[in-house]
């Protein structure tokens, strides 16, 4: 089956002859923060695109054939807001800033292009949205794990029986207020 995205390459390439690389299994493609000047589609292979936020980092998602990244940052024209590494030897199209630009500018209707960045705009907030979650739970764990470690590294046996039947019905309102959130009432 030919998708829109082999359509759109096609066009590409019947224009201009296009660049492609070759990245290997942990070559980094993409690194979060870096300007934004091209975009990749993937012609073979598998990519995995992560998100950091100080010590966390979170995987979005995992990009294969026919699939195209890096097009946020031009579209919207600032800094990359991911990393993308190959998760195996991946052959990529590149596309560059001009070329994208140049079909974007091609979309007769305006309602379109600003379709098209609204979406952008909104991919990237909710990407956004899933690291601040993420981050959240994370650090919770963080706490969670230190509480336990700091219960067993200081408090000594002879009291550890007395703290746990103390903290015993703390355990129990933190799973009934999880279970809570579980069922959304």
């Amino acid at each position: 089956m030919i998708t829109e995205a082999d359509k759109n390459l096609k066009h590409l390439h019947s224009n201009r002859v296009l660049n492609r690389e070759v990245f290997y299994k942990g070559d980094t493609i993409i690194k979060q923060g870096d300007p934004g000047y091209r975009a990749y589609y993937i012609e073979s292979g598998q990519v995995e695109v992560t998100v950091k936020e100080g010590p966390h980092v979170i995987s979005v998602s995992k990009l294969g054939r026919g699939e195209i990244f890096g097009e946020m940052a031009i579209i919207q024209h600032c800094d990359r807001t991911a990393t993308v590494k190959a998760l195996e030897a991946t052959a990529v199209t590149v596309i560059s800033q001009d070329e994208i630009e140049k079909l974007i500018d091609k979309i007769e209707q305006k309602a379109l292009q600003a379709l098209l960045r609204v979406l952008s705009d909104r991919l990237r907030t909710a990407n956004h949205g899933q690291m601040q979650h993420y981050k959240n739970l994370a650090e919770f764990q963080d706490r969670m794990a230190g509480l336990v470690e700091s219960a067993h590294q200081e408090i000594s046996k002879e009291k550890r029986e007395a703290f746990r039947s103390e903290a015993e019905p703390l355990l129990e309102q933190l799973e009934s207020l999880l279970e809570k959130y579980k069922s959304g009432k």
